[in-house]
């Protein structure tokens, strides 16, 4: 009787392609992703068609005449589409092992949780570049019709979309860590863009009417991402408030926000690791 050959356990680095592959599967063909995707086009194009309707002429002086003024003010959307997509596909991409019963199928599997982190963190992150990419690509049909393809300024545009990438690894490690503290899964998709989005903006204003810069903040980090392409960009205003008051806004520099980001990336990122590795599941 002949021995049955034994199958050799997959390595670390399969285990992680076949966790991404089948997440990102998942993502692509949930409402989540379909809902989101169909939203920020349909705010895109009644965008443009508004922009349409006002004319060549205004559209062109109102954007200062330049490209990527243009695409500047077009893109300024980009944190919130991030910070959506991050609550949708992170915000409870780690609770669920906790919470339900999924748990007490994933986490007995012969599988390091760092994988299992490491793969839906690539698969959350993919997921979101795809709507950004879809993203960009209206804004640039749309100026074209304005400035022409040819004054496309490829540079400034890769080198913002390149500083996109890293504000969704950033708001991905924000929300991966928000979901291995928050048990619940609904909960944590919603105090992942309460986090994100209100409370940082909260902050911000609170932090300005001081007088000081809100660099700890992730959202004003990515809001200085559209001024790569601003060709009036200016780090600090005054605005008058009443007789001889003012408050004062600022706005960060594309280099500043970028090592911002980067330091949000490591920290939580290596914090949801943890928070991850600790916790066990009572689902």
């Amino acid at each position: 009787m002949t021995e049955r050959p034994t199958r050799s356990r997959p390595n670390e680095l399969r285990q992680w392609y076949a966790v991404v592959t089948s997440q990102v599967s998942h993502y692509l063909r949930s409402y989540r992703f379909l809902g989101l995707l169909g939203f920020i086009v349909l705010i895109s194009a009644v965008t443009i068609l508004l922009e349409l309707q006002s004319g060549v002429t205004l559209v062109r002086a109102v954007q200062l005449y330049s490209y990527s003024e243009y695409l500047s003010n077009f893109y300024q959307w980009g944190n919130l589409w991030i910070f959506m997509g991050a609550a949708f596909f992170a915000g409870d991409a780690l609770s669920v092992d906790f919470s339900t019963g999924t748990g007490y199928y994933m986490l007995v599997l012969p599988i390091h949780r760092r994988t299992l982190l490491a793969g839906r963190y690539v698969s959350a992150t993919l997921a979101i570049l795809a709507i950004l990419v879809i993203f960009f690509v209206i804004g640039i049909l749309g100026g074209a019709y304005f400035f022409g393809i040819g004054d496309v300024p490829w540079l400034k545009v890769g080198i913002t979309f390149g500083l996109y990438v890293v504000l969704t690894l950033a708001a991905v490690s924000v929300a991966f860590c928000i979901s291995a503290v928050v048990r619940s899964p609904s909960a944590g998709v919603l105090t992942t863009i309460l986090t994100l989005y209100v409370g940082f903006m909260t902050l911000e204003t609170t932090v300005e009417l001081t007088g000081q810069e809100p660099w700890f903040s992730l959202n004003y980090a990515g809001n200085g991402i559209p001024n790569v392409l601003d060709i009036d960009f200016s780090h600090v205003a005054e605005l008058p408030v009443g007789t001889g008051q003012y408050t004062t806004l600022w706005t960060a520099y594309p280099s500043e926000g970028a090592v911002i980001i980067s330091a949000y990336v490591v920290v939580f990122f290596l914090l949801s690791l943890f928070l991850y590795n600790r916790k066990e599941s009572t689902g």
